[in-house]
């Protein structure tokens, strides 16, 4: 058995559990405690191209979603069972002294093999309504950590979204978008569906790009486009903007967001608490399209803290992208033109910042 302490941080099946581990780590190594970390993900291929990029282990659990199909109840049920057993023989060999759980599939079984082991868990609640796995999980928890209050959790602390710290760029804007293979001295609009891309949001820019108006504010305002598109509409993407002689840069993914953030005049993007917490850090004017497809509804409660003073501007995904275009096409070139309404959301995020909440997690593991 190893002598070093280990965290166990679980969370996996999309960047939005990841990063913010990732966070906590980056805070537990700055203070140079003596702990591992380790990462407990699914075996999603994004969470093994995200963690492959960094120096910390990892081990991909077995877990799955829950479904709603009774057939699929038996596998799934092994699939946790195994999870379980997974995660206590880690527990054994790896003189593990907390385990902190980003919410999801992966937590579950995490979390019951902690507890079984007498092993302190934090809770890190990230949205602003709690999936049924974090309301089922935080009656386990030592400790409650939530960026959202939750009226259901007295006791839980308050903290920002624990953010890398390279999910901040640097002030100069010029920088970051040279970073990035852009033109340092155009402005920017940031397109983003976060880790895996969103494809109402690339219908709706095919759509825009195909609009003269927005082509002529793109090419005669000195306008270029970032687009992390997500895997599947890299090419169709390229090909639209390259018709529309707008300058583009798409990916399907960036590692470094704090530079995207910061090289953006203007940004559209998804409001998962990640994406709302990198807009809010960086102080990027954005124009928010929560995912569609939830019942709560939570991104849009998500972005609610920035956009309901005036940070930000919300709209619903209306999932056609020619309605979508008709919704956004006179604000979105309002905002890009008008930059006293830049200048006036950007006092407004900068003044009412979260705190830091890696920070916070990481004093906690520490105390252990």
């Amino acid at each position: 058995m190893t002598q070093t302490r280990t965290i166990l941080f679980a969370g996996g099946g999309t960047g939005g559990h990841i990063f913010p581990s990732l966070a906590i780590a980056e805070r537990l190594e700055e203070h140079a405690a003596p702990l591992r970390s380790h990462f407990l993900v699914s075996k999603r291929p994004l969470d093994a191209h995200i963690l492959a990029k960094t120096s910390h282990t990892y081990s991909p659990l077995p877990a799955q979603p829950l479904s709603k199909k009774p057939w699929q109840w038996p596998g799934l049920c092994s699939a946790y069972s195994r999870s379980v057993s997974q995660v206590r023989a880690m527990i054994a060999d790896m003189n593990v002294s907390a385990v902190v759980a980003m919410g999801g599939f992966v937590s579950a079984p995490a979390i019951a093999a902690a507890r079984r082991a007498g092993i302190p868990v934090a809770l890190v609640n990230l949205d602003a309504v709690p999936g049924l796995a974090n309301r089922l999980m935080a009656r386990r928890a030592t400790q409650i950590f939530s960026v959202y209050p939750q009226d259901a959790w007295p006791g839980a602390e308050i903290i920002g979204l624990p953010l890398r710290r390279s999910a901040v760029g640097p002030e100069s804007h010029a920088e970051s978008r040279a970073a990035l293979g852009l033109d340092p001295q155009r402005d920017t609009l940031l397109v983003t569906g976060a880790s895996q891309g969103a494809q109402s949001i690339n219908r709706l820019m095919i759509e825009l790009a195909g609009q003269a108006s927005v082509r002529q504010a793109l090419r005669t305002g000195g306008w270029q486009v970032l687009h992390l598109a997500g895997s599947s509409q890299v090419e169709e993407l390229r090909s639209a903007y390259a018709k529309a002689e707008i300058p583009a840069k798409v990916e399907a993914f960036c590692d470094a967001m704090g530079h995207a953030w910061r090289a953006a005049t203007v940004a559209i993007s998804r409001s998962g608490a990640g994406s709302v917490a990198e807009a809010w850090a960086n102080a990027t004017p954005t124009v928010f399209l929560p995912y569609p497809y939830h019942k709560d509804q939570h991104q849009r409660l998500n972005a609610l803290p920035l956009v309901t003073p005036g940070g930000a501007l919300l709209f619903n995904d209306l999932i056609d992208a020619p309605a979508n275009a008709r919704q956004l096409t006179g604000p979105l070139l309002a905002l890009m033109r008008n930059e006293s309404q830049r200048s006036r959301m950007i006092t407004l995020m900068r003044q009412k910042q979260p705190a830091d909440g890696a920070e916070a997690v990481a004093q906690w593991l520490i105390s252990r």
